[in-house]
Parts: structure tokens; C-alpha cells; sequence
């Protein structure tokens, strides 16, 4: 949950959701639906998406369109798995350019979602309870 907010002409924080990106649309409109559908649940922030490449918008628009929407911090979810080059590299390198960008904006780069233990009742949930 967000600390409220001290005057409700302040923008709400956002959440912006990236992921690597493909060449095929419907995968990467995965995560557009992904973040409609965070965002419905956390009314209290803007939440939006970007990917890294092969797909539209970049971190770089995203986070152009939150600032041009009043946005003052914008917290960085790495939709991805494990905290490889991308997230450890790629994804930090775009921030530093937001940030010279957007020198006004606060940025926080999250840990990917996947190091979240919640993730382990996930898969062990996955598992059919037949056996093979």
C-alpha cells in the first residue's frame, strides 16, 4: 500500500510494469493487460507498461506519458523472472537515462517479480496431483 498522500492535488505514484518484449503483438499486449488489470486493483497509483525492445511503448515514452500526466514517482516492476542482464544491466541503464531525462521525477528500480517467495505456492500449485 502507497503512504496516503498529503494533499490530493499531489499525483498518485505509478507503477511501471517492463518486460523484454517480442515481435509478436498479442504477447505483448499480455502485459498491457496485465498492468489494466494491477491497476484496477491499486486504484491509488498509475500503472503502466513498457518493454525493453520489440514493442511499444519504450521505457523511455512510458515514462515520458506518466510525466506528462503529472507523474513525480514512478516505481520500475522488471516483469521478469530472475534478476539477469537485463534487470541487472539493460533495465538499469534506461532508468539512468529517464532519470536525465526527467531530473524532477523520483525513480525506485524494484526487484523482478520473480524473487518473490510467493512464486514458490505458484508453481508447487501447478503441479497435478495425478501422477504421470
Amino acid at each position: 500500500m502507497s503512504p496516503p498522500r498529503d494533499d490530493q492535488s499531489t499525483p498518485p505514484p505509478a507503477l511501471l510494469l517492463i518486460d523484454h518484449g517480442t515481435r509478436d503483438a498479442e504477447t505483448n499486449a499480455r502485459l498491457a493487460e496485465l498492468a489494466r488489470r494491477v491497476g484496477e486493483r491499486r486504484p491509488d497509483w498509475r500503472v503502466a507498461h513498457a518493454h525493453m525492445e520489440f514493442g511499444e511503448p519504450d521505457l523511455a515514452h512510458a515514462v515520458a506519458a506518466l510525466v506528462a500526466a503529472g507523474t513525480t514517482e514512478i516505481r520500475i516492476q522488471p516483469y521478469f523472472l530472475s534478476a539477469g542482464y537485463h534487470v541487472t544491466t539493460s533495465i538499469p541503464a534506461l532508468v539512468e537515462e529517464a532519470k536525465a531525462m526527467h531530473p524532477e521525477v523520483t525513480f525506485l528500480l524494484t526487484a523482478p517479480v520473480g524473487e518473490d517467495e510467493r512464486l514458490i505456492d505458484i508453481v508447487a500449485d501447478q503441479i497435478p496431483d495425478a501422477d504421470p
